[in-house]
């Protein structure tokens, strides 16, 4: 039991309630995983954008479509280095 309040983040009396009350507990993140989050957002940030500006122009620029692919392929990087 003491392995699974650790791994939960949550300290013993908050863990044994939400065991009483039936509620799922899961395992804190790894710490990667904010960072991964966060180029992932940004990922989606650039692609709407790109999208914003093919939209409304006809066209992206090189510029946008090479710094998406750069992005792109630092996140999946990382993604195949942590997991």
């Amino acid at each position: 039991m003491n392995r699974q309040v650790a791994a939960s983040s949550l300290n013993r009396e908050k863990y044994l309630r939400t065991l009483i009350a039936g509620k799922a507990i899961h395992p804190r993140p790894c710490t990667h995983h904010a960072d991964l989050l966060r180029k992932v957002a940004g990922l989606c940030n650039n692609a709407n954008q790109l999208a914003h500006r093919a939209n409304s122009t006809g066209t992206a620029g090189q510029g946008s479509v090479d710094e998406m692919t750069r992005l792109t392929q630092e996140v999946w990087r990382e993604v195949k280095e942590n997991w």
